[in-house]
């Protein structure tokens, strides 16, 4: 939605239904601003409604749960953002006025949206602004990151800043220019922009697109060359570089890279293996009574019985919610333990880590202590294979 009542994206219903519902937000936001303030939240009940105001924009959003609303905005704005800039929305609006239609302007751009929607509801690493990362061994991983390494230094031309390699919503491996950082949140935007788009999976075909990441640089555009390399394979090469004409010179530097890796034959049946069946850590030998675990900047989610429904998938969910906002409203806390009627609940934070474990309603704080313990060390001993510990650089 933006200034004048009118609205560029929404997520459910049909716009005739909802442009009355679109005119009394309208008249909310406008009658606090005459008052000389600024509309952030009211509730009805359950009912929450939240507004983030960004440039010319006014992002709304509707929610039974009150916690990580504005982190959901956030991503919206930066999903938009991706697309025009920050620099082109405050030109559009100084140029057009605030009644111009941004939907001219976010034309086709829905499926990228609606994606990045439905990765807040099934990837709980948004949660945390996290990447997941694809298990593989260190050795694996790190002939990945140097093979892109040696072909982008050996291609000898300035502009490149990053390289990727992802399946499944998931990094495999990322390589960096010195003293440049891709945010977790860029990174999902790129994932959107995969999975939002399946004319970009066609196999050897290369995809050359500008995209802005809004926690770069939220001003301008980077230009991503997006190709699978692989037949029926879900491995993804990405490139990122500053200026516009490298598409040419990063074709190049792919070939090089999948040469590279197709000759090392048994890195490539690995690498294939961890791609068609990955093979995510398993909590069941670790910790046998533990429900469900979470640890920012981890892989994946383990799910065991029983939380086999979708509904109670959603509620463990709307908890890790619920927990994520507790903790960033009380920075200070760093263990909690929680019972409840259908399970307990251990929050443990450090500077280093944040783990989130939900027990059965019957595990004492001392059993799930100790058992927190173990799965620490057992990670410990295999952090390399689920965790990207440093990215290497070029």
């Amino acid at each position: 939605m933006y200034r004048r009542i009118s609205h560029c994206y929404f997520r459910c219903g049909h716009e005739d239904q909802l442009c009355s519902l679109f005119a009394l937000i309208g008249i909310f936001v406008s009658r606090v601003k005459l008052w000389g303030d600024r509309l952030l939240q009211f509730s009805s009940g359950d009912v929450h409604v939240r507004f983030c105001h960004r440039s010319s924009l006014i992002l709304c959003i509707v929610s039974r749960s009150y916690e990580q609303l504005d982190e959901q905005l956030n991503i919206l704005f930066d999903q938009i953002v991706s697309t025009l800039s920050r620099s082109q929305l405050d030109i559009v609006y100084k140029k057009k006025g605030d009644n111009y239609d941004l939907r001219r302007l976010l034309r086709g751009t829905d499926k990228y949206i609606d994606s990045s929607v439905s990765a807040w509801r099934s990837d709980i690493s948004l949660l945390q602004s996290a990447i997941r990362i694809l298990p593989m061994s260190s050795t694996d991983r790190e002939y990945l990151s140097s093979t892109m390494i040696s072909c982008l230094t050996a291609s000898k031309f300035d502009g490149v800043l990053f390289g990727l390699i992802i399946a499944h919503r998931q990094v495999a491996a990322l390589v960096r220019l010195k003293k440049y950082i891709l945010h977790p949140r860029d990174t999902h935007i790129l994932l959107n922009l995969i999975s939002g788009n399946s004319s970009l999976r066609i196999t050897e075909a290369q995809t050359w697109t500008p995209i802005c990441l809004p926690n770069f640089n939220d001003r301008g555009f980077i230009y991503a060359y997006i190709s699978f390399p692989w037949e029926e394979s879900a491995a993804c090469l990405i490139l990122l570089s500053v200026k516009k004409d490298h598409f040419d010179l990063l074709n190049e530097v792919k070939k090089r890279i999948v040469e590279k890796i197709e000759s090392n034959s048994k890195f490539f049946s690995s690498f294939q293996s961890c791609i068609d069946s990955p093979v995510a850590f398993s909590i069941s030998q670790v910790c046998p009574i533990n429900l469900h675990v979470m640890i920012p900047l981890l892989f994946a989610l383990s799910f065991r019985i029983p939380l086999v429904s979708r509904e109670e998938r959603n509620d463990t969910r709307r908890l890790y919610e619920r927990i994520t906002h507790l903790v960033r409203e009380e920075p200070h806390m760093r263990c909690l333990f929680v019972r409840r009627n259908q399970d307990n609940i251990l929050v443990w934070v450090t500077d280093k880590f944040e783990l989130q474990c939900v027990f059965s309603p019957l595990t004492s704080a001392v059993t799930a202590t100790a058992l927190v313990d173990r799965l620490l060390k057992t990670l410990k001993y295999h952090e390399q294979r689920y965790f990207i510990l440093h990215t290497p650089s070029f």
